[in-house]
């Protein structure tokens, strides 16, 4: 688990900004939970909805550009994620194998 669990919201505002801490954003969803990962996508997927029904600064083409990092990023972070259950299902499957 990362040190310091931020709160669902501030891991989208991470994910979403140009201001935001996109290792720090990735390290909170890769070590989430299915359950706060879902929390996350949702959070996210919000914002991608209003760029792409409000635009961003009110210009739909830039709010479309915008919802498409948004959801690279997204599809990046489902890999991630991915990854490190395979590695946590191999950690504990693990203890033993390999063993004469």
């Amino acid at each position: 688990m990362v040190a310091d669990q931020l709160s669902v919201a501030e891991v989208v505002e991470h994910l979403t900004t140009k201001e935001g801490n996109q290792f720090l954003a990735d390290a909170q969803y890769a070590a989430a939970d299915a359950g706060r990962r879902r929390e996350i996508r949702r959070g996210v997927a919000q914002k991608v909805t209003a760029l792409l029904v409000d635009g961003a600064d009110g210009d739909l083409v830039d709010g479309a550009v915008a919802a498409e990092h948004l959801c690279n990023t997204m599809w990046h972070l489902a890999g991630l994620a991915a990854q490190e259950d395979e590695l946590a299902r191999t950690e504990t499957e693990a203890p033993g194998a390999g063993a004469y």
